[in-house]
């Protein structure tokens, strides 16, 4: 019997001890905005999607009528494609259809603290 109180008081310690452990950030967030551009001309209404080369989750950036967008990216390096509206108001044309495609080609590099990202098709 006094073994079992024995397993359950280490049980309960190494429970309670696990659960203050954090799972630390590899990099901080940063909130980063910019203007997405083609040709010069600000190409807005759709998705900017960043895709993450190295560790972390997509992450979609609306993209407004101006070409302006703003959002929290991980640090890191990420390939980008456009995606449509799904109400169908994104004015797709006359732009290469291989954007709106994966391409790991195709990259961005955020880095720590940056704030600033302009992507030009």
């Amino acid at each position: 019997m006094n073994l079992w109180r024995l397993v359950i008081v280490l049980f309960v310690g190494v429970a309670l001890i696990g659960c203050q452990y954090k799972v630390p950030l590899m990099n901080t967030p940063v909130d980063v905005s910019g203007k997405l551009t083609k040709g010069g001309q600000a190409l807005g209404n759709v998705t900017l999607m960043l895709q993450p080369l190295e560790t972390g989750h997509p992450v979609p950036l609306a993209v407004g009528n101006d070409g302006s967008f703003k959002g929290t990216v991980i640090p890191g390096k990420y390939a980008y494609f456009l995606v449509a509206k799904e109400d169908g108001s994104s004015n797709l044309n006359g732009v290469d259809k291989s954007l709106m495609e994966a391409n790991m080609t195709r990259t961005v590099k955020i880095e720590p603290g940056q704030t600033q990202l302009d992507v030009s098709l």
